[in-house]
């Protein structure tokens, strides 16, 4: 069967949703499209060591030149031509103006449709959200009441499209996945994680949004009690300074560390390998693949009760999941996790219930349970 993935931006390095599902689905034996546009998404603008597109990728890619990109929704010329001869499309998100334009094409030939959705808040740019709102009313409604199949990447996202978008259809939560062979655990080594001797990692970009503050914050605890612990932080963005600051504040230099170099995509599972323990202290977050990729790893993940999280990190069984922006409740949970033998037993079940729930093949065999429905 041959099934179009549409998305505004592809980049193969960042290997994400639209990579993995392309890969699972390959596997399972359809001939894969993405079809996307030429530009790059804001976020992977500051990426400079990448992979070229043909590296360990088992199906096509179609980049549409932009004819113009409006705040960071490219539109694209030519995509009629990719989509006449597909079998499915499936759509990345309502809102991208190149995932409308895919969704009237699909129309004209009778193609079936799968949308799928990770929202779960509105933008915090003013303008961004009120022409999110008039899509949402619009366009976006369209495709949302017009998709054979709607599917939405955790429950908070479910809950997002039906109590703030208003949406009474069925809605199938299917997860975003993790490529077990390549997350897997692996000896630890001291190339990345060199100081502590119970080391804590996390990988976010450095927006408020990701809450990394209270993190420090919480090391201010953790350091006390736990002296030989040791965070680190790997990421870019507009916040460094602000918690480089608050390191330097907090007398916390000699705890903290921040990794701004770009760490290749292949050796991020030894990233993964090399800690303790994964944090994810974000007060906002659509999803968190980085907790998947950690408990793919066997590592103890600690999270927040909010997005994605609530459904990849089952509290007190794989990790903990704690109240966003608490620092206080963070201190205790990772001083609970400086005990190996609890670390050891919480990474083998985080492990095995990625295995289970999480690896791109049950992911793909989900969606191949909505293609038999709707063709």
């Amino acid at each position: 069967m041959n099934i179009g993935i549409v998305v505004p931006y592809f980049t193969p390095y960042v290997r994400g949703n639209e990579y993995g599902l392309a890969q699972g689905l390959t596997h399972l034996g359809h001939k894969i499209t993405i079809i996307t546009s030429t530009a790059r998404a804001p976020r992977e603008k500051a990426i400079t060591d990448t992979v070229s597109h043909g590296d360990n990728i088992d199906f096509d890619v179609r980049y549409l030149p932009v004819l113009i990109d409006v705040g960071d929704n490219p539109i694209v010329s030519g995509i009629k031509d990719h989509i006449r001869g597909q079998d499915i499309v499936m759509l990345q998100e309502d809102y991208p103006l190149i995932c409308h334009k895919a969704y009237s094409a699909a129309r004209e030939y009778d193609i079936p449709v799968i949308l799928s959705s990770e929202r779960t808040y509105s933008p915090e740019n003013i303008a961004k959200r009120y022409a999110l709102k008039l899509l949402d009313a619009t366009t976006n409604r369209k495709l949302r009441d017009g998709a054979d199949a709607l599917t939405a990447h955790c429950s908070a996202a479910k809950e997002f499209i039906i109590e703030e978008l208003g949406v009474k259809r069925e809605i199938t939560v299917i997860h975003v996945g993790v490529d077990t062979d390549l997350f897997r655990p692996g000896r630890s080594g001291r190339k990345y994680l060199k100081k502590g001797d119970f080391r804590i990692l996390t990988v976010a970009r450095l927006h408020r949004y990701k809450g990394l503050e209270y993190l420090v914050e919480a090391m201010e605890t953790v350091s006390k009690e736990i002296p030989q612990a040791h965070l680190y932080i790997l990421g870019k963005g507009e916040e460094e300074q602000n918690l480089k600051s608050l390191v330097n504040k907090l007398q916390l230099n000699d705890a903290v560390t921040f990794l701004t170099n770009t760490v290749p995509n292949y050796e991020i599972p030894k990233l993964y390998s090399e800690c303790d323990i994964y944090i994810q202290p974000s007060i906002v977050e659509p999803y968190g693949i980085a907790v998947v990729e950690a408990m793919a790893c066997g590592k103890p993940v600690i999270g927040t009760k909010i997005g994605g999280m609530r459904d990849t990190v089952l509290d007190e069984e794989t990790g903990f999941l704690v109240k966003p922006g608490d620092p206080a409740e963070l201190a205790g949970r990772i001083t609970m996790l400086r005990d190996d033998e609890l670390r050891r037993e919480l990474g083998a079940r985080a492990r095995a219930r990625v295995e289970k729930e999480f690896d791109w093949k049950y992911i793909a065999s989900r969606y191949q349970e909505l293609i038999d429905v709707i063709t």
